[in-house]
């Protein structure tokens, strides 16, 4: 088996564009520019051969300014959006990723890969303006880019096929490109909270899916959808090239991945690497990322990644140990 890893991002929402003058100060650049290759060397050495990395994540650099969400209370959710072309810069950052990525290849071996992850659910939660008294920056509120069948698909037009051009120019390092992170949570009927408000009808949500994962597949790449939940998965019945579901257990068993029926690959995208999300498959005093893995691999996986590399939140506990635990598992060592 595969391990991966969840960047997810350096700078959530401005990895990819530049985030607000009063955020980024005088940089001309992204910040994991600065830290990139010494974090790959790392991470190949304990045997990751996959990251995932979060691109457009909740909206922030992609519309500002005059093209940013704006206010109207007449429509559902109380915000409008027009979805406009990729800035250059985001095309340009994104291309160096991926050339940072190519140059981890070495004499017989292949680079590492990349889960380019289109946007996260907050993409289309409320919105949100983190700069006061600057109404050109907003986080969230682009659901409409989802929601309307005419902005869906100039969304795609505009943001995801250019990506798709660039990862041409690549295509040893993509793994796979993936459309959304939890869908589950903004798409009613798929969660029963659902953060967005409105939430994404299911057809709507559907649509979206089904259009990207076509796009994806005419440029030559696999796709997938990173699942929240495996009964989404099984609920949403699109039709990517490979399943994608976070495993966080809940009292949960992890089922053998060929008792699932999945006529793809079917892969673990995210799983905590915090000992505080009890796994019911193993003992309490086997919390930890290496038999977690082992378990993985041994319910027939290809794919695991835990979460996550540089995200603070209660799933994430990156420590030495945790990278002892992987380059055990991938190494032996």
């Amino acid at each position: 088996m595969r391990v991966g890893v969840n960047y997810p991002w350096l700078d959530y929402g401005w990895d990819f564009g530049l985030g607000p003058p009063r955020w980024r100060g005088d940089r001309t650049a992204p910040r994991w520019l600065d830290v990139i290759d010494e974090h790959l060397d790392r991470l190949r050495a304990i045997g990751v051969t996959v990251v995932r990395w979060f691109i457009l994540a909740d909206g922030l650099t992609y519309g500002t300014d005059a093209a940013a969400p704006r206010r109207d209370e007449a429509v559902p959710g109380g915000w409008r959006f027009d979805p406009p072309a990729l800035d250059q810069d985001v095309v340009d950052a994104f291309d160096e990723l991926l050339r940072r990525f190519a140059r981890t290849a070495s004499a017989g071996a292949a680079p590492m890969q990349l889960i380019p992850v289109l946007v996260d659910f907050h993409f289309c939660g409320p919105a949100l303006r983190p700069v006061e008294d600057d109404d050109g920056w907003v986080k969230r509120g682009r659901a409409d880019a989802i929601r309307d069948a005419e902005k869906r698909s100039r969304f795609l037009t505009a943001a995801l096929d250019p990506l798709l051009a660039v990862s041409a120019r690549y295509p040893d390092v993509i793994y796979a490109w993936e459309l959304i992170n939890e869908p589950d949570w903004v798409t009613d009927g798929w969660h029963p909270n659902p953060f967005a408000r409105p939430p994404i009808p299911e057809r709507a949500m559907r649509d979206f899916l089904d259009d990207g994962v076509t796009r994806i597949h005419a440029a030559g790449f696999a796709s997938t959808i990173g699942y929240a939940s495996i009964d989404t998965l099984r609920r949403s019945n699109v039709q990517a090239s490979i399943d994608q579901f976070h495993y966080y257990p809940d009292g949960r068993s992890l089922l053998a991945s060929h008792s699932l029926d999945a006529p793809v690959s079917r892969i673990i995208g995210e799983f905590a690497t915090s000992t505080d999300d009890i796994w019911p498959d193993l003992a309490v005093t086997s919390q930890d990322v290496g038999h977690r893995l082992a378990l993985v691999a041994r319910r027939g996986y290809p794919l695991a990644l835990p979460w996550s590399f540089l995200a603070v939140d209660r799933h994430t506990a990156w420590t030495e140990r945790v990278e002892s635990d992987i380059r055990t598992f991938t190494q032996g060592v």
